[in-house]
């Protein structure tokens, strides 16, 4: 795969995520603090904001019984809640649609803004807001803001969900600005410098505690623990801030202290009456006296800084005095006390290292120290005091370290300290360094970044303005030259180790090729760290030390194989032999000085060790005359004459501040003194390194020419003319030494007669011949001799002597330069060494004057080149030695008897000769191929030849390289499987997701269709309850025309008004009906076939039928009553044309009709309720194609998995002895690193490559062998896959059943209803029709009602109804659990006492009227009042069929209207004019029960909406966490563990690389695995 490195370590895929996302937020932040902020000021309004934002909880409803002055309290409570966002949500209605927010863009100021003001001012706010959605009253289950919002229940919990993640999200957002968004160095101006972020940390915490205990707890029955919770974490936050070092800035830092007193004062200061007087009058004296105090900490002062206790006490006495030391300069009474911290230290140091001695801290430190800071700080002045107490700083960190080393916080603080004070960067990013090995919390980790990264900006910016720009770099490079070289050397003995375990593995007689695998793999992924760190240093020109390269080419030799490599090594190695002068001028680490030929030293520049040796090498000890021992941390002035070791360390300072010298960077002849007193000149190359590690230092590489031997120096005073100094060769060249020149004061004149007056000709640059006639003693030294001066003069200084060259002239001179006559030195080196005679098998020795024979030898030796040495001719008897004749006389002895050769294998011991046993049974078989061997070797040359001349893959057994490169590029093999892998998965996934999809749309279909057939049977029943009504109101109306009583004309408009809207609504309801979803069966036939016979009556009184559908008989239905509505009232008669149609179709085969409809409705939702199984058809399905997909994967990973066992299996077909004997190579090259042998590295450089060329020769013994059977290969990844497969497939899979479930049980409750919901919706409809059917049998008792005698159909209609109101209440006590709390309580309050509360809100009637209604019998509860209706209609019939009985014997309780002449027939139809039939059985039919079970089906509607809406709420959530898990499922699982596959077959195909090649070339199955990949990338 392309971007992924097949070499990537095991780290998991979150944890690399986290890392780069977290690299990523560092970037961002870095770069939000570098801009401006704002001024303090407004930083005290956020505070002020912020202090307001928590008194409003100080003063919320819960507590304010606390405050005793309601007044006072709740206008607190009403001021601070203007800061605050959910106060203005009381009492509003919960918003049913959601808004979208812009995405906040511009540049990063804003950003930072946003942060800032976000932090301050609105976290409180809107993580209130986030969590008021959990502020429900637990008694009526109804949020306290939201008056209309349920808890628990539909929506509100996604909103619920939702307001959580944004809360945690808030928080997380804002804990993350509170501990990363504050400047960590000290800046006058910035009001957000401080040392951590943890105690606003603890504020933050402080205040999320606030809002979760009053949103989540019941603050009025809780208080007191909620009180005891406030309190403790104020409490904390006040000891936190009080008298805290945190905050760098000193006011700032105070106002904080005041907000956290009064926020404790506030807490705790409510239970006595005038509480609020005092909080009020108290606050602002509390913050004065907060302001107003000094914050002195002399406990902390006090703290022996030597002899620290604990930890927390070093921390807390170094912050307090680094903080106040940024006040030193600009507060008098602070600089005072810190210098009484001085003197005070002073008396309790008492260590040598004190920097309160004098001797530790001198004049001249003070005035360097001085003069760096106001280079620093432009024209700003520093005391004595201020220095020394620095410098105290620094000693207590130093011991504080030494203490506590592990200390993140404390290095960070002293890192911190070096950057600013000390202006020690280098210092200081070692200290970061070392924090960073710690393992730092995240804060941490963000400023040790942030503190690295501005380190690094500012030392190159420095190295580009300074004069010297090479220094920075250096600096900032040499730990990271160090840590590589370090690393090389601990990954070559790792490489080592693994590739022993790796070969130990392989020889087991079983062995496990999943173990194999694994160690291969490690041993891959050190190998490639360990090229890619090679490559980087030798990219980076880093300084490689030799023995380093010698270890390193001998690995690459006896370990990797790869002699092409080794020999760039060895060559790189010749180079650094060669350079010797040169050499010196790079090396920049003193620990290489041991290792270079060149003389070395170094001198610090430090302030302690300011011109002190501290590194040299022996060859620079010899030069002088020393042993290194005496020159360690000695002045650098003691090898040089005293004319310059007293100037010299003016020389150094005055580099440092200006980097301007004639003497850096390029190679100069200096005179130096040795141990013995005289001087010598020779060569140095000087250069400044500002190390990392050592400290500021000058690097001085030297070299001492042979040229000078014959040539005299002498240093002579500028003033008296005295010789001070003079060279050795004085002695043999004019018989004086230096004790004799001493003594006798000598003067120049004393050997060069005239010197004064010819010092112009001598300071020539070729200087002048002069006589010298020197007697000395018995001895005289004449001739002519050239003299050379040179002026001693220093910079803005007076003459201070001169050095004078005195050359005979008899002697030649050289006028060669010095390097030339070096290499011509070299050149005549003779050397001896020995090289291999491949004709006659024997090695020569010869003389030659090559200085890298080693190379030469080496490189001479071809890779391809085999010894057979069986093919040589045996000795001759006469050629054989004497001794060996001897041999065949005498009988041999067995001197090895009864002794073992053991060796120590993977921490056992192991007898040699039981290897040697393992192979004999092997051996036997092979003697008779063994004459084969040439002819099959000669084959395989053959094919290699016949490949390469096709263009075939043979030159990649050229070398490892190319050979590596190879099998890199190369394709799998069985490139198909993985493909079909990739795919299968893919499919997987898809096919999972549009069934989860399918799920979740079919399963909302579902109970949208039952959700429509439960509208469908209620609007059906609606149309005939409708239907009914008009028809009582026409009766009704019929009756107010056959008697003129009082009030007649106001009961005739009502009942109009009330029947044009009835007409209305049967229309709409129509409408509805007849534009609803597809029908089919009778329903289709009522609706759109005549089979509905409709009679109508003409003027003439003849009836007439048509044949119509339901739909027309409707209309004709609502035509007809729009028509009787313009009726004037006289004309309301039965016998109308038009009344007579309404009357008799509404009771004939149109009610009929209408009633098979509402059945065949409630029939077709049961059938759909019931007989649905779409939620078990989709669970089935998952399940199925999951069982078929686990054994689908498994085969297609089963394939993918034997191409890696394919490969891995080729290892077998190594011989077994081939394998002991690579083993037993890595063996021995890791004890050579174990014991130390890194100088014996190099010279065994060349063996090893003729052991490799020897180990060629015996392969042909060992390519034929039998190769080995028996292995096992336990892949854990194998075991882990399905481990993993599975548990992805059941996390899926738990999708679909906890759908199913969730699915079922709404079904099943949907189920239930049904038969509930339609006796209800039934009883009004049933109720009219049975009083429209009574007023009918009134009229006339032969008219026909449902096609029979209304007499008849009367008798049984009280009794339908009585069964209708018994199967509701029962249906409704079975479905209690099936209904939600919103139907039950509603039911509950009308069928109980009290009911007049609820109709009153739905009849359109008082509550006084209602519970004044026949005698209060609705309010008791609508059961007895349905009771109560039923048994007036009883009454009623009885009373009717007493009056055809015997009327005179009947009397009614009412006035008996003479309407006929019958007596009977009056009386009968006076019944409707009685006070049970006029009023209280219309009433309580029109007005009471149609209007509470109307509002009844509202809220049964509702409640099943709540219900679908709760189902789909969850199933919305379960299928988004569904489509989330299979993403994760995807990227966190599918994808990776494809590219790990993948990967994992190209490792194992690069495990092949671990074969030496000539081993490869003669194994017949990888060579045909090879071809085959070859085939595959052609």
């Amino acid at each position: 795969m392309q971007g992924i490195s097949i070499f990537d370590d095991d780290k998991s895929a979150i944890d690399k995520m986290q890392n780069s996302f977290k690299n990523l937020l560092f970037e961002i932040i870095y770069y939000l603090i570098s801009g401006e902020n704002f001024p303090l000021f407004l930083y005290i309004f956020f505070v002020l904001i912020e202090s307001f934002q928590v008194f409003y909880f100080a003063f919320s409803d819960d507590f304010l019984s606390l405050w005793k002055v309601k007044s006072w309290s709740e206008s607190f409570q009403s001021f601070f809640g203007y800061f605050m966002i959910s106060p203005y949500l009381k009492n509003v209605e919960f918003p049913t649609q959601t808004t979208s927010v812009g995405k906040l863009t511009g540049p990063l100021f804003v950003l930072k803004i946003f942060f800032e003001i976000l932090n301050y001012i609105f976290f409180m706010p809107a993580l209130h807001l986030f969590l008021t959605i959990f502020y429900c009253d637990s008694g009526t289950g109804y949020h306290r803001y939201y008056s209309d919002l349920q808890c628990y229940t539909g929506n509100y919990l996604l909103h619920a969900f939702l307001s959580a993640i944004a809360a945690i999200i808030l928080i997380c957002v804002s804990g993350l600005v509170t501990m990363t968004f504050y400047e960590s160095r000290f800046q006058p101006n910035n009001p957000l410098c401080k040392i951590s972020g943890r105690d606003d940390m603890k504020f933050l915490i402080f205040k999320i505690i606030l809002v979760l205990c009053f949103t989540l707890l019941n603050v009025s029955e809780l208080r007191i623990l909620v009180v005891i919770i406030i309190t403790l974490f104020a409490v904390i936050q006040f000891f936190s801030f009080n008298k805290s070092s945190v905050y760098l800035n000193y006011y700032y830092s105070k106002v904080l202290n005041s907000q956290h007193a009064i926020i404790m004062w506030t807490i705790q200061d409510t239970y006595y009456e005038g509480a609020p007087y005092l909080w009020v009058f108290g606050s602002p004296l509390l913050l004065l006296i907060v302001m107003l105090r000094k914050e002195y900490r002399y406990d902390i002062m006090m703290i022996d800084s030597n002899k620290f206790d604990s930890l927390n006490q070093a921390i807390q006495q170094l912050q307090y005095l680094t903080k106040f030391l940024n006040y030193y300069h600009t507060d008098r009474n602070i600089a005072t006390l810190l210098d009484g911290f001085v003197e005070y230290h002073r008396t309790i140091c008492k260590r040598e290292d004190c920097p309160c001695q004098a001797k530790n801290m001198g004049n001249k430190k003070i005035a360097k120290f001085q003069k760096n800071f106001k280079l620093q700080n432009q024209d700003e002045e520093i005391k004595e005091q201020y220095v020394v107490f620095v410098y105290i700083l620094e000693r207590i960190f130093t011991l504080s370290l030494t203490r506590f080393p592990n200390c993140t916080e404390l290095r960070i603080s002293h890192s911190l300290f070096l950057m600013e004070k000390m202006q020690s960067n280098q210092q200081a990013l070692q200290e970061l360094v070392a924090a960073e090995q710690e393992k730092p919390y995240m804060d941490e980790q963000f400023i040790i970044y942030r503190l690295k990264k501005l380190i690094e900006e500012q030392m190159f910016e420095n190295s580009k303005s300074s004069k010297n720009p090479a220094a920075g770099i250096d600096a900032v490079n040499e730990l990271t030259t160090e840590n590589n070289l370090r690393e090389i050397r601990a990954q070559i003995e790792k490489s080592a180790s693994q590739h022993i375990e790796f070969w130990s593995q392989l020889s087991e007689d079983t062995p496990d090729l999943g173990k194999l695998y694994d160690v291969g793999t490690r041993m891959m992924y050190v190998d490639k760290m360990l090229e890619d760190s090679w490559k980087r240093i030798i990219k980076m020109n880093m300084d490689v030390p030799p023995n380093l390269m010698m270890i390193y080419s001998r690995y690459l030799v006896d370990i990797l194989y790869d002699k092409e490599s080794a020999e760039e090594v060895l060559e790189r190695l010749k180079n650094f032999y060669s350079v010797n002068m040169d050499r010196g001028k790079i090396t920049n680490n003193i620990n290489d000085f041991p290792n270079e030929s060149t003389a070395l030293i170094s001198i610090s520049a430090e302030d302690i060790t300011f011109g002190r040796i501290i590194g040299l090498n022996m060859s620079a000890s010899k030069m002088f005359g020393y042993s290194k021992s005496e020159l360690i941390n000695r002045k650098v002035n003691i090898l040089m004459p005293n004319v310059f070791a007293q100037s010299h360390d003016q020389f150094m300072e005055a580099y440092l501040q200006t980097y301007e010298s004639r003497i850096m960077n390029r190679e100069r002849m200096i005179i130096g003194k040795s141990k013995n007193g005289y001087i010598f000149p020779f060569f140095i190359y000087v250069r400044y390194v500002p190390s990392f590690i050592h400290g500021a230092q000058f690097f001085g590489a030297m070299r001492q020419e042979k040229v000078f031997k014959n040539v005299a120096f002498m240093i002579v005073n500028g003033s008296t003319q005295e010789i001070e100094n003079i060279s050795a060769t004085f002695i043999t060249m004019f018989h004086v030494d230096l004790n004799y020149i001493t003594k006798k004061k000598m003067k120049v004149s004393d050997i060069i007669t005239n010197f004064q007056e010819n010092i112009t000709d001598y300071l020539n640059k070729t200087g002048a011949e002069a006589d010298i006639n020197f007697k000395n003693r018995d001895q005289t030294v004449q001739g002519k001799f050239n003299i050379t001066a040179g002026e001693i003069m220093f910079k803005d200084s007076k003459l201070q002597g001169y050095v004078i060259k005195i050359e005979n002239n008899r002697q030649e001179k050289s006028f060669l330069n010095p390097n030339e006559q070096s290499q011509i030195k070299k050149s005549q080196q003779v050397k001896f060494y020995f090289q291999f005679d491949q004709s006659q098998h024997i090695y020569i020795g010869e003389y030659t004057q090559d200085q890298n024979f080693q190379m030469s030898a080496i490189s001479s030796v071809k890779q391809d080149e085999t010894f057979d040495y069986s093919q040589r001719e045996p000795i001759k008897e006469d050629e054989k030695t004497p001794s060996s004749n001897i041999g065949e006389k005498e009988e041999k002895l067995d001197l090895g008897l009864g002794i073992r050769t053991m060796k120590y294998i993977n921490g056992q011991l192991f007898d040699v000769d039981d290897f040697k046993n393992q192979d004999s049974d092997e051996d036997a078989e092979e003697n008779d191929q063994k004459k084969g061997g040439n002819t099959g070797m000669q084959q395989v040359q053959k094919e290699d030849d016949e490949e390469e001349a096709e263009g075939g893959h043979a030159n990649i057994y050229k070398s490892r390289r190319t050979f590596v490169q190879f099998l890199t590029e190369s394709r799998n093999v069985n490139q198909s499987s993985m493909v079909c892998f990739k795919w299968s998965a893919a499919i997987l996934i898809i096919c999972l997701g549009i069934l989860g999809l399918l799920d979740y749309i079919l399963t909302q279909q579902l109970f949208q269709d039952i959700q429509e057939g439960y509208i469908m049977m209620q609007d059906s029943n609606i149309r005939v309850a409708l239907g009914q009504r008009i028809q009582w109101q026409i009766m009704e109306l019929c009756r107010l025309n056959k008697i003129n009583i009082p009030g007649t004309d106001d009961k005739v408009k009502i009942q109009l008004l009330n029947m044009n809207t009835t007409i209305s609504d049967l229309k709409d309801i129509q409408s509805k009906i007849q534009s609803s979803t597809e029908v089919s069966g009778r329903q289709d036939e009522l609706m759109t076939t005549n089979s509905i016979k409709m009679i109508s009556r003409d003027n003439s009184g003849s009836e007439s039928n048509q044949l119509v559908d339901i739909n027309q008989g409707t209309s004709q239905i609502i035509s007809k009553a729009f028509e009787i509505m313009n009726y004037d009232i006289t004309e309301f008669d039965q016998d109308s044309d038009s009344i007579f149609f309404i009357r008799y179709n509404l009771l004939n085969d149109y009610y009929q009709a209408t009633l098979e409809s509402v059945d065949l409705y409630t029939n077709q939702l049961i059938d759909l309720a019931y007989d649905s199984n779409v939620l078990l058809i989709l669970l089935i399905v998952a399940c199925v194609f999951t069982v078929i997909s686990i054994p689908w994967i498994a085969c297609t990973f089963n394939l993918v998995s034997q191409n890696q066992e394919e490969v891995i299996k080729l290892f077998l077909e190594i011989p077994l002895a081939k394998v002991k004997q690579l083993f037993a190579k890595c063996e021995a090259f890791s004890n050579t690193l174990q014991i130390g042998e890194d100088e014996d590295a190099n010279q065994e450089n060349e063996l090893s490559f003729e052991e490799n060329e020897e180990g060629e020769g015996i392969v042909e013994e060992f390519g034929r062998r039998k190769k080995r059977k028996k292995y096992k290969y336990d892949s854990k990844d194998k075991r882990n896959f399905y481990i993993k497969f599975i548990i992805s497939i059941g996390l899926l899979i738990a999708y679909f059943i906890a759908h199913y479930l969730i699915g079922t049980n709404l079904q099943s409750s949907m189920q239930q209803l049904i038969q509930e919901m339609n006796a209800t919706s039934m009883a009004v409809p049933s109720i009219t029709f049975a009083n429209n059917v009574f007023r009918q049998m009134l009229w006339d008792s032969n008219f026909p009602v449902k096609n029979n005698v209304s007499k008849t159909i009367s008798t049984d209609f009280v009794k339908d109804l009585y069964n209708l109101n018994t199967n509701m209440q029962k249906d409704h006590s079975l479905n209690l659990g099936y209904h939600n709390s919103i139907y039950n309580d509603y039911f509950d309050s009308i069928m109980k006492a009290g009911a007049c509360n609820e109709v009153i809100k739905v009849a359109g009637v008082d509550l006084v009227t209602c519970q004044a209604f026949v005698k209060g019998i609705v309010d008791e509860s609508l059961a007895l009042a349905l009771s109560r209706h039923f048994e007036n209609l009883r009454y009623l019939l009885t009373v009717y069929d007493s009056l055809l009985n015997d009327s005179s014997a009947t009397a009614i309780a009412g006035t008996v209207y003479n309407f006929t002449t019958n007596t009977q027939q009056n009386k009968i139809l006076s019944l409707m004019y009685t006070d049970i039939s006029a009023i209280e059985l219309n009433q309580m039919q029109d007005i009471y029960i149609r209007s509470i079970f109307q509002q009844l089906l509202i809220i049964f509607n509702e409640s099943l909406q709540k219900d679908i809406d709760t189902n789909t709420t969850t199933t919305v959530t379960i299928f988004i966490v569904f489509l989330v898990v299979l993403v994760l499922v995807y990227l966190l699982f599918w994808w990776p563990i494809a590219n790990k596959i993948n990967n994992e077959i190209r490792r194992t195909t690069l495990l092949l690389s671990m074969i030496p090649l000539n081993l490869i070339q003669r194994i017949k199955a990888i060579r045909e695995y090879l071809n085959r990949i070859h085939k595959v990338d052609s």
